[in-house]
Order: structure tokens, then C-alpha cells, then sequence
């Protein structure tokens, strides 16, 4: 089964609510075309080059499972959404075989959390060790 990667950059000049109804928007309009995948989380960057002359903008990464048989038509519908919104600065498509294990978890699940609790245990054992 194919995902997509969506990346979208939207304009810096909506502030913290008016992303969350945008995105809430944006949600109930791709999932008439298929399942998301990972949270829709608008973070504020700074961006390296000017685009559309603004220095900054709100970004998300996401993925989508198309639904039905057309995925041409599906992404076709779904570039119409993005091109006709006029706050969406740019937007880069990526077919991908899988998603990736980190998207599917939350962050509670994260294996680095974990991983940082056996190498303090494992600090702590060597260090009693040499004491």
C-alpha cells in the first residue's frame, strides 16, 4: 500500500488559532480522500530563503492513504484544495512505500525515551561498580 508525505508551508501572517481551524479544515477535507496519518502540528520556523516574501511560516508534515482505486484523481483533488487556498505558500507531495515506525507511535511510545532510561541505569551501574 502507497503513502503520501505532504508538506505544507502556510503563512506566518495567521496567528496560533486561526492555524488550528485552518488545519481542522484541512482535515475534514483530506479525509474525504483517505486515512492521515500523524498529527496535523503547525509549528512556527524561520524559513532560509524568502518565500513568497515572507521570512517565516507555519509548517507540518503529515501522511495520507488514498482511498479507492484512483490515486491520481485522489492527489489531482487534493492539489485543487492546496492550490486554492490562498494560505498556503508551498506544498511538496511524496509517494512513500511505508511510513515510517516513528510517525505510527505517539510520543509516549518513543524508543529515544526508553533508550535514555536504560543508558541512565546502565551510567548508574558502572559508576557504583567503580566505587
Amino acid at each position: 500500500m502507497n503513502f503520501y508525505e505532504f508538506n505544507l508551508l502556510i503563512t506566518a501572517d495567521l496567528g496560533e488559532e486561526k492555524v488550528k481551524t485552518f488545519s481542522e479544515d484541512l482535515v475534514s477535507q483530506f479525509k474525504e480522500f483517505g486515512d492521515i496519518f500523524g498529527e496535523i502540528d503547525f509549528k512556527r520556523r524561520r524559513l532560509a530563503y524568502s518565500v513568497q516574501g515572507e521570512n517565516e511560516a507555519w509548517l507540518t508534515v503529515f501522511f495520507l492513504t488514498p482511498k479507492g482505486d484512483s490515486k491520481k484523481e485522489v492527489l489531482a483533488n487534493i492539489e485543487k484544495i492546496l492550490k486554492d487556498k490562498k494560505e498556503v505558500l508551498r506544498y511538496l507531495i511524496l509517494s512513500k512505500k511505508e511510513i515510517h515506525e516513528k510517525v505510527k507511535r505517539t510520543r509516549k511510545d518513543a524508543p529515544e525515551e526508553e533508550n535514555l532510561e536504560k543508558v541512565d541505569q546502565k551510567v548508574e551501574e558502572l559508576l557504583k561498580e567503580e566505587a
